[in-house]
């Protein structure tokens, strides 16, 4: 049987290969806000992305690269999925950074009920 965790984790590494590899060769940190918005009467969902990156100290807006536009939002839902049948937790947020060190962080934001 496969780890909860470890599948988690696998569709992190997803969406910060995407971040990675969206982000300027010389940008010093990045980050990116996937939004999830899911409930609507017909059943669909949506993902939004905030992404941006730190360049010369000043922090740019920017867009994820073109080629991820259909494999963002599988990833988020399966990775809402697996931590709601995980935990129980229902977040609609989270924002990933990558560092200056090069260490990945996640947030996660659950909706005030």
């Amino acid at each position: 049987m496969n780890d909860p965790i470890e599948e988690q984790r696998k569709l992190i590494d997803k969406l910060y290969q995407m971040v990675e590899a969206s982000s300027p060769e010389d940008a010093t940190s990045s980050c990116c806000k996937f939004t999830y918005r899911h409930g609507f009467k017909d059943g669909s969902t949506s993902v939004k992305q905030t992404f941006s990156y730190t360049l010369n100290s000043e922090k740019v807006p920017g867009r994820l690269n073109s080629e991820f536009i259909f494999e963002v939002q599988p990833v988020v839902e399966e990775l809402h999925a697996k931590m709601k049948a995980h935990t129980g937790g229902d977040w609609d947020a989270f924002t990933l950074t990558i560092g200056e060190d090069g260490r990945v962080t996640t947030k996660f934001e659950y909706p005030n009920s």
